[in-house]
Formats: structure tokens, C-alpha cells, sequence
């Protein structure tokens, strides 16, 4: 059901990047996938996730078990090398490509909302939440992931959801697959600086 990427002779990379989870967006995963940097990025490919319509009635009980069940099986794919789990995905949004950056580390979240803004595209930063009714402490816009809490509310590797919005459907185009290598990696600076920081800190108490 998985297939992982991971060179031989690399050091471990601490950045675990799913494409796939749903099938409808694995030709854009794809895409972004062959242009990030192999010694940096492991890729947790899905080649048969789930379908991104929109269940029957009926089926809605079934598609959210598959649901929590496919996203209960990443965590054995993690290593524990892996600090980071770039989840990606793709959306539409007709009046241009933009991004939404999902995570429940509020700092990582501050991090990027602060980088962001040297891409060429609007990066919306999403807290995820396991309550919305406490949004009015939180700085960020708010959501409660339909995933297992065990999955994105935990301190290793901290979980974040990208949704990118293309043009139109499809694989996305040069600069949509661009954009997207770009807040990967925009995602992966912040945590490396907050996990640097962090260290530093640690030291100087020593």
C-alpha cells in the first residue's frame, strides 16, 4: 500500500513528505516529489488512497473508518529519525494558486507565518485543534482535523497538513509545483531553526 523513498548512502533525512492519501491528488504529489531534494526529504508515497469525492450518505460511516485507519498506518512509517511529516494535498482555487499551512505547534505555525511571506503566493496558517470553542486564544484561524488526534497532536514528528490550491485540476503547472517545493521546504527551514533554537537554549542552561 506504501512505498517509501529513502537513499542508501544519504544521512537519514528528518523530513518524512506523504503524497497520495488521497488518489485524485497523487499525479500533482508526483510532480512536487521529483523535485525535492532525496538527502533531505523521505517520501512516504500512497499509490491507492482514498478517493477525494464526496461519499454517499450511506458510505460516510465506511470512508471515515478508511479514513482514520490509512492515516493510523503512517505512523509505522515513521522512523525516529523523522522529526517533520509534510502531509500534502491539492485543492482548486480559480483565481490562483495559494497554500494553507496546518499544524498544532502554534510556534512552527508563527515560524512560518513569518517566512511566508517571501513566496510568490498567499500561505494561509491554519492551528489545528481538537476544540474550535478555543479559537479566541489562538492567533491563528482554526480547524479540527478529521484524522486521528494521535496523528497530528503529537511533539514527534510534529504533524503538518499542506493544502495547495491550483489553478485547475490536474498535476499543477511549473510554477504551482514550484510553489509548492517552496513551502516544503519554507516548513522545513522553520522547524530546523525552532529545533537549532531550542537546542541552544538547552545549552546555555547547562
Amino acid at each position: 500500500m506504501f512505498s517509501l523513498r529513502r537513499p542508501d548512502s544519504a544521512p537519514r533525512p528528518e523530513v518524512l513528505v506523504v503524497i497520495g492519501a488521497h488518489r485524485d491528488e497523487l499525479a500533482f504529489g508526483d510532480q512536487v516529489a521529483a523535485r525535492l531534494d532525496g538527502t533531505r526529504f523521505d517520501l512516504l508515497r500512497i499509490p491507492q488512497g482514498l478517493s477525494g469525492e464526496h461519499p454517499r450518505p450511506d458510505q460516510v460511516a465506511l470512508f471515515r473508518q478508511r479514513h482514520q485507519d490509512l492515516y493510523l498506518q503512517l505512523l509505522d512509517h515513521v522512523a525516529s529519525h523523522h522529526r517533520l511529516l509534510v502531509d500534502l494535498h491539492c485543492g482548486i482555487n480559480q483565481a490562483g494558486y495559494c497554500g494553507d499551512v496546518l499544524c498544532a505547534d502554534h510556534r512552527l505555525l508563527d515560524s512560518v507565518a513569518e517566512h511566508a511571506s517571501d513566496l510568490d503566493a498567499q500561505v494561509r496558517c491554519i492551528s489545528l485543534v481538537s476544540d474550535t470553542r478555543t479559537a479566541s486564544r489562538i492567533s491563528h484561524l482554526v480547524a479540527r482535523p478529521e484524522i486521528p488526534e494521535a496523528v497530528w497532536n503529537r511533539p514527534n514528528p510534529i504533524y503538518v497538513g499542506l493544502e495547495v490550491y491550483l489553478s485547475t485540476e490536474g498535476s499543477g503547472s511549473q510554477q504551482e509545483r514550484r510553489f509548492a517545493e517552496s513551502l516544503i521546504g519554507c516548513v522545513a527551514d522553520c522547524s530546523e531553526s525552532l529545533r537549532d533554537r531550542n537546542g541552544q537554549k538547552r545549552l546555555d542552561l547547562k
